[in-house]
């Protein structure tokens, strides 16, 4: 069994930063030994059995430094078991046409390595975290509100926790 899990992720207005603390509160609640991080605090990842990748969309694409941190460690990711989840809201409403759509965005982790799970998840649109920029953009053309399914995330964290106690 994997004991020891980094989550890495990257999130622009926190949304992401909540669903990677809640999965590892999850996987933590099973008995692994969880670090939760921003992908830009990670120096290693030689000491983790496991690695789990996370990153919010942002106009339809991984943040920059997801990317950045994958291919960074993608020698080390090789020997390693990996999930990914993406934050997006796409997502908002979990339909067959929003699952394709989103599984497209994790496509270039996937050339990285094939992960033991993947995790596609509602975001939360809140203008107030927003730049002005941002905010003209988006206003009146993607809805606010928190489209989060918690329970859907604690879900995935522990069918993924059963998934790596399997793994040698």
């Amino acid at each position: 069994m994997l004991k020891k899990i980094l989550i890495a992720y990257a999130s622009r207005t926190g949304s992401t930063t909540e669903v990677a603390e809640r999965i590892g509160e999850t996987l933590k609640g099973l008995g692994f030994e969880v670090e939760v991080k921003n992908v830009k605090e990670v120096t290693t990842i030689s000491h983790y059995d496991g690695i789990i990748i996370g990153s919010a969309v942002r106009m339809f694409k991984l943040l920059p430094e997801t990317m950045r941190f994958a291919n960074r460690f993608r020698k080390e990711i090789q020997n390693k078991p990996v999930a990914y989840f993406i934050v997006c809201l796409t997502m908002q409403e979990d339909t067959e046409k929003s699952r394709t759509q989103a599984k497209k965005y994790i496509k270039p982790l996937l050339e990285i390595k094939e992960p033991v799970g993947v995790g596609l998840f509602g975001g939360k649109m809140d203008y107030s975290k927003l730049s002005f920029i941002w905010r003209i953009l988006f206003k009146g053309k993607i809805p606010e509100g928190d489209f989060r399914d918690w329970n859907a995330i604690i879900d995935w964290a522990t069918s993924l926790a059963e998934t790596l106690t399997k793994v040698e």
